[in-house]
């Protein structure tokens, strides 16, 4: 590895952490927030995970302290993993206030998800705009002086709205304008172009009929460029709702398809699917490109997004599992369910560390290139 490579890998990492932190420690102020609103006593919030580093203060029931591990950080609450006689602990409280305890850090990843799209929408209102990325020679496009870079902005007239990157949208962009270009082929039409500076021209082209040895209509690639402009707050929030769905629901189908891939190929990873180690070298790329300000805030939005659903699910070790133990817990009885909750919660940590593992090696394959 370069001295250039290793640079930019510790960049990565750091950028990782510097997105990932912020967000684990708002989950955790969450619960930290519900759980004094609840009456429920709290006796730790930490920076990091232990060992200790110090006790950064204290108020009338909580320590607040920083941890060595610089991985998020966490929030302890009275009898949450033990029995306890304080009528204030949270193994004492209602079932709906542990749920709503438990389930606040979800809601704020949610509403930073939502927050962050918002901001984005609005500041740089980013869209992808439909590009020529290539010109056949002795094509239509090039006897009309079309050029590699320009933009289709109409055809006879028609437009086509650029897609918002909010939409998370994995369908082919492009096709709209490539279905009207073939539903013309053989006619004469007018088409509004404009060239990489933003300079639009109107230029008359007679489209061919394609054959297996000239495909197209105009007789171009094409792809897409990415445009940012200012926003307005009321489309903005629009898409900020839209994109925190469309984020999770990316993020779902993503859960099944590596628990698809792990039930019937567990030696391939997940396409489309990277750990940590993937992000981090993702990162590492994205600091050096344009807009990356822009974009390095999409990628907090979608993990925050991705914190949320991840939590919820119904493993032991995560909000989701919880709130299943405390529900069993009231259904059954504390005694039926306590002692499987510590080797519940142990397991899957256990499983989940497995997990980590699986992904973190194909994401050094993909990133090695083998």
């Amino acid at each position: 590895m370069t001295i250039a490579g290793l640079t930019s890998g510790i960049g990565g990492i750091a950028g990782l952490f510097l997105i990932l932190i912020p967000l684990v420690l708002i989950h955790e102020f969450g619960h930290f927030v519900m759980a004094r609103l609840a009456g429920i006593r709290v006796l730790e919030f930490g920076l990091g995970f232990p060992p200790r580093a110090r006790v950064l203060g204290r108020d009338h029931e909580t320590e607040y302290t920083l941890n060595y591990l610089p991985i998020g950080g966490f929030v302890r609450l009275e009898g949450e993993e033990t029995d306890s006689d304080d009528p204030r602990a949270f193994t004492n409280a209602s079932l709906p206030k542990q749920v709503i305890v438990l389930s606040a850090g979800v809601a704020m990843n949610l509403l930073v998800a939502f927050f962050i799209f918002f901001v984005v929408a609005w500041a740089f209102n980013p869209v992808v705009e439909t590009t020529i990325t290539g010109v056949a020679a002795g094509s239509p496009a090039a006897a009309a002086g079309i050029q590699p870079g320009d933009s289709l902005i109409s055809i006879d007239g028609r437009t086509y709205a650029p897609q918002s990157v909010l939409q998370f949208s994995t369908s082919d962009f492009t096709e709209p304008w490539r279905q009207d270009l073939l539903g013309h082929a053989g006619q004469t039409v007018q088409l509004v172009i404009a060239n990489a500076s933003g300079a639009q021209r109107s230029v008359s082209v007679t489209l061919r009929v394609p054959t297996d040895q000239a495909p197209g209509a105009l007789g171009v690639s094409m792809g897409g460029s990415l445009v940012t402009t200012a926003g307005d707050p009321v489309t903005a929030a629009g898409l900020a709702a839209g994109g925190t769905g469309r984020a999770m629901s990316l993020i779902l189908g993503a859960v099944g398809d590596i628990g698809k891939q792990l039930a019937t190929n567990p030696t391939q990873g997940p396409a489309g699917v990277q750990g940590p180690v993937g992000m981090a070298a993702d990162i590492a790329q994205v600091v050096s490109q344009p807009n990356a300000f822009m974009v390095l805030l999409l990628l907090m939005g979608v993990l925050s997004a991705n914190l949320a659903l991840v939590n919820v699910l119904p493993f032991p070790v995560l909000d989701g599992g919880k709130i299943v133990i405390m529900v069993l817990k009231r259904l059954v009885g504390a005694k039926g369910v306590s002692a499987f909750e510590a080797f519940a919660y142990l397991a899957s940590f256990a499983l989940l560390m497995v997990f980590m593992g699986w992904i973190t090696f194909f994401d050094i394959l993909r990133i090695s290139g083998q």
